[in-house]
């Protein structure tokens, strides 16, 4: 079928025609995005305190193993374990009688001494008064005197052996050698103690304080002497205490206060660390032995620049903050960030005290494009993070 050029080009026209009808009025629905909206305000400029921040394990102030000290059968068990106990309390019975014969014995043996002790000390005398008017020999009055020396010798042995018998016979009554939490008893009574060696009966713990002990760099230990010479004195060392905190691991700031009491004198030139301890006053009963802990050790104080955790993001260039300049324009600020403080961050490098930081409405930024600033008084979203 032939069309005519006169029909072909007025079906031209209508297309051109429908084409610009077409596109005028989808002109006419497009609307222009608004500007998105952020939420803004200035660095803080505060007092901050660094520290050091190392991992640590907690160890009771005393710790003792109470063990049987002579050989015999348990008699009695007289505490009620994971109590407390006091220094001095009865905790164990050893069978005593057979202890109790040997001192009976030795006392017997004893006085015996002391008897002919006495003897040769007479025999003597009257020796000295025969050796005078010649009725004896010298040599007669030697034999005197060394008898005499005999049964001194004599009765100084059965002393001691009475200490020694009276000293087993006060171990058959095994007590508390410190105050503190008392374990469960380790043998029964009826059983055999001390047979083999010194059999363990118990263990107690005082826990009144927690030591925390823990590894120092070398790096960190050159930071503590700079803010805190080491004292050559026992009065210096306890007025020149270096404060720390702990964290557990349940918790979320670091609650317990202490002080270091003790570190090693040399480094472990192996691992180039060196070991320091901590004590935590436990009047609260919430620490015990063999806790994982962080500490914190203040270094020093100074002024900073912080914003809100939330600001901060990271790229593949490092951590960054959008700011917005004075045209309202997003920019991207590469910062060198430091330790946690709060809910703010420290900022050591990259911004300045009256940059307008982003702390509200950060994923509708994009670094080049215009947004519109509101302070952060005059507008709250629900992830806001005003700044102070």
């Amino acid at each position: 079928m032939k069309v005519s050029f006169r029909s072909y080009c007025t079906m031209v026209g209508i297309c051109l025609i429908g084409v610009m009808i077409t596109g005028c009025d989808q002109k006419r629905h497009t609307r222009e995005l608004p500007t998105p909206e952020v939420t803004v305000g200035h660095p803080v400029n505060k007092e901050v305190t660094d520290f050091l921040e190392l991992t640590g394990t907690t160890a009771a102030l005393e710790s003792v193993e109470v063990r049987a000290r002579v050989k015999g059968w348990l008699q009695s068990v007289n505490f009620v374990p994971g109590t407390k106990v006091k220094k001095g309390d009865l905790l164990f019975v050893i069978d005593p009688r057979m202890f109790q014969a040997q001192v009976d014995k030795i006392e017997a043996r004893l006085k015996g001494a002391q008897a002919e002790e006495n003897l040769k000390n007479v025999n003597v005398k009257r020796a000295e008064q025969l050796l005078a008017t010649a009725s004896i020999s010298q040599l007669q009055y030697d034999v005197q005197f060394a008898e005499q020396g005999v049964a001194q010798a004599q009765v100084g042995i059965s002393e001691a052996d009475l200490e020694s018998a009276r000293l087993d016979l006060d171990y058959t009554q095994v007590t508390a050698p410190i105050s503190g939490n008392v374990s469960r008893n380790l043998v029964d009574a009826g059983n055999l103690v001390g047979a083999a060696n010194e059999t363990l009966l118990t263990k107690i713990v005082n826990d009144e304080s927690i030591y925390v002990y823990f590894n120092l760099s070398e790096r960190d230990v050159l930071t503590l002497i700079n803010m805190h010479p080491r004292k050559t004195s026992q009065n210096e060392k306890k007025s020149g205490k270096i404060s720390a905190y702990m964290s557990l691991s349940n918790e979320t700031g670091f609650l317990h206060e202490g002080t270091i009491d003790f570190w090693e004198p040399e480094l472990d030139p192996k691992t180039g660390t060196l070991q320091a301890r901590a004590v935590f006053s436990n009047e609260n009963g919430k620490l015990m032995p063999g806790l994982f802990g962080r500490i914190r050790i203040p270094i020093q104080k100074r002024k900073a620049l912080l914003v809100p955790e939330i600001a901060v993001g990271v790229s593949q260039a490092g951590m960054y903050v959008l700011t917005v300049n004075n045209d309202n324009i997003v920019e991207q600020r590469l910062v060198k960030t430091g330790q946690l403080d709060g809910v703010l961050r420290v900022i050591e490098e990259g911004i300045k005290e009256d940059d307008r930081v982003i702390i509200n409405g950060i994923q509708r930024a994009r670094p080049g494009a215009k947004v519109n600033p509101q302070k952060a008084s005059d507008h709250q979203g629900p992830d806001s993070q005003p700044v102070k």
